[in-house]
C-alpha cells in the first residue's frame, strides 16, 4: 500500500509523514551516544535490520520509544519526521525496524519494492519482528523500563497489536482509525476515493474478488494495490486495532486529522466510542478538524512538530501518574466526534 500522498492514482492509505520516524543507534552498547545497526536473525535465518539511538550516558537510564512507520518499503530510519520526533521526545532512546525485504537506500531511487518484500512482508511479520527486537533489549543497562510505542497509519495498527504483548505503558497512534477491521476500512477508503474521482464503474477494481483471491492464495506474491496477496490475506484475517487495545492496560493517545479520508475519521471515532461503551478510560482521543492524514493543514503547512510536542506533554502527564486499567469517572468528556477519557483536543488547529 505504498503511496507518496493521500490520493495518488490507485495507491491508497499510507502515512508517509511518519514513514521512517527517526534515526537510531546502539542497542547492546553502553548508553553512549552513537549509531550502529545490529542485525538480529529471524527464525528463518534472515536478518532483521534495525537501529537504536541511545542518549548520552550522562542522561542516566532512559525510556524507550519504538517508532513504527506506515506502509511502503522505505528504510525505517529515513524521513522528514525524524527531527520532529527527536525534538519532541528528546532524552528517550529510539528504535526503528525495517520491514522484511527492505534494503538500504539504493544509488538509483525506485518506487519498486524488492522481491523479498513482496514475498515476506505482512502485518504479522512486522509484529513478530518488533517483538523480537524489543525483547532482545530487555535488561539493557541504559533502559529504565518505560516503553512508548508510536505508530502512524499502518504502523499504528502494529502498535495497537503490540501494546499488550510488549507491556507498553503508553502508546501514541496517529492517522490509523482503529475502530474498523483492516479490510473493511480499506474497502471503504477505496470506494470513497473512487467516488471522489468519479471513476466509471467499468474501471473500478473488484475489491471483493481481490480479497477472495487473497484468501484463496495466502502465499501469493502477486501485487494488488501496491501490496502482495500474501499481505492482503494476512491483513484480512486480523481484528480491529481497538479490539487489541482494549485487551491491554496501556494508556493510548489516538490522534486523528479531520481532513483525512472520511472512513479513517469514522473509524477513529468508533475506537473512541468503543472505549466509552466499555467504561474504560485509558484512551485519549484528539481530533484536529483542520489537519489531514499527514498532519498538514489546508495550506499545506506541516503541523506534525506541533502535534508531536503536544503528544509529548500527554506522555509526560501519563508517565507521572502511571499506567494501568482505569474506570471512567465524571471527568469523561465528549470530543469532536467521539468520547474520550481525557477532555478535548490538543491546541493545534
Amino acid at each position: 500500500m505504498q503511496q507518496p500522498s493521500l490520493v495518488s492514482g490507485r495507491k491508497y492509505i499510507v502515512f508517509r509523514a511518519l514513514a521512517a520516524l527517526l534515526a537510531l543507534a546502539s542497542p547492546l552498547a553502553s548508553a553512549a551516544a552513537g549509531a550502529i545497526e545490529p542485525h538480529t536473525l529471524r527464525p528463518d535465518g534472515s536478518a532483521i535490520r534495525w537501529r537504536l539511538d541511545v542518549p548520552d550516558a550522562r542522561e542516566g537510564r532512559v525510556g524507550l520509544i519504538v517508532a513504527m512507520q506506515g506502509s511502503g518499503c522505505e528504510p525505517a530510519s529515513e524521513g522528514a519526521a525524524i527531527e520532529a520526533v527527536r525534538a519532541a521526545f528528546s532524552g528517550l532512546a529510539v528504535v526503528t525496524v525495517d520491514k522484511y525485504g527492505v534494503e538500504p537506500r539504493p544509488a538509483v531511487k525506485t518506487e519498486e519494492c524488492s522481491a523479498a518484500f513482496y514475498r515476506h512482508h505482512t502485518l504479522s511479520q512486522r509484529v513478530a519482528d518488533y517483538r523480537q527486537v524489543v525483547d532482545s533489549l530487555r535488561g539493557a543497562p541504559w533502559w529504565n523500563g518505560d516503553l512508548l510505542l508510536l505508530g502512524g497509519s499502518e504502523g499504528g495498527a502494529i502498535a495497537a497489536q503490540l501494546a499488550g504483548p510488549l507491556r507498553a505503558q503508553t502508546a501514541i497512534i496517529i492517522s490509523t482509525g482503529g475502530g474498523a477491521r483492516f479490510g473493511d476500512m480499506f474497502r471503504s477508503l477505496l470506494v470513497d476515493q473512487m467516488n471522489q474521482l468519479d471513476m466509471p464503474a467499468a474501471q473500478r477494481p473488484d475489491i471483493d474478488a481481490a480479497f477472495d483471491h487473497a484468501r484463496q492464495n495466502p502465499d501469493s506474491t502477486q501485487v494488488w494495490m501496491s501490496a502482495s496477496f500474501k499481505f492482503w490475506a494476512d491483513a484480512l484475517s486480523g481484528i480491529a486495532p481497538v479490539e487489541s487495545m482494549l485487551k491491554a492496560d496501556t494508556q493510548f493517545l489516538l490522534i486523528q486529522g479531520g481532513r483525512d479520508a472520511a472512513p479513517i475519521v469514522q473509524a477513529a471515532r468508533a475506537a473512541s466510542d468503543a472505549y466509552a461503551k466499555a467504561g474504560r478510560c485509558e484512551l485519549t482521543y484528539w481530533e484536529f478538524p483542520g489537519l489531514d492524514h499527514a498532519m498538514k493543514d489546508g495550506a499545506g503547512g506541516d503541523r506534525m512538530p506541533e502535534v508531536l510536542t503536544e503528544a509529548h506533554r500527554w506522555w509526560l502527564a501519563k508517565r507521572a501518574v502511571g499506567g494501568g486499567a482505569a474506570v471512567c469517572g465524571a471527568h469523561a468528556a465528549q470530543t469532536s466526534g467521539g468520547a474520550s477519557s481525557d477532555a478535548g483536543r490538543a491546541p493545534v488547529d
